[in-house]
């Protein structure tokens, strides 16, 4: 595994799918293998019924993204074996309402070959923790 986080970032980024894109989600940082921070702009389109308030789908898909994103960090350089992941299971709470821009951030709690568990904080720009997430993913093999 390498710890060049530039070659991280750009593996993260290499792995984004077009659904990061309509939501506008974006990677802030790689933290280190296993950690990074993803953000999602605060937009009508993502509101409730009161548009200044991010509907919770939104903050759920974020914590899904950040999730996936800091596994990928953890991928062995030249493993040929890995051909993705997938979300097992995703539990979300919510603390407060998300006004403004959110930003994930996400930790590998562990993982093997097979599996991998995760804890992600959202905060709002004022830094206050508005969502807390966990999610398990498989790792999906070769045969």
């Amino acid at each position: 595994m390498t710890n060049d986080l530039d070659a991280l970032l750009s593996r993260v980024r290499d792995s984004t799918v077009a659904y990061w894109r309509s939501l506008g989600i974006a990677i802030d940082v790689v933290h280190e293998p296993g950690r990074v921070t993803l953000s999602l702009p605060m937009r009508p389109e993502l509101g409730t019924r009161r548009a200044d308030v991010m509907h919770g789908g939104a903050i759920a898909s974020l914590i899904d993204a950040a999730a996936g994103a800091a596994i990928i960090t953890l991928i062995e350089d030249g493993d040929d074996t890995y051909r993705g992941q997938a979300t097992l299971d995703l539990n979300v709470t919510y603390l407060n309402a998300a006004t403004t821009d959110v930003h994930a951030d996400a930790q590998v709690l562990r993982s093997s070959r097979a599996l991998a568990f995760t804890s992600v904080d959202v905060r709002d720009a004022s830094g206050a923790l508005v969502a807390v997430g966990r999610a398990t993913y498989s790792i999906i093999r070769a045969r």
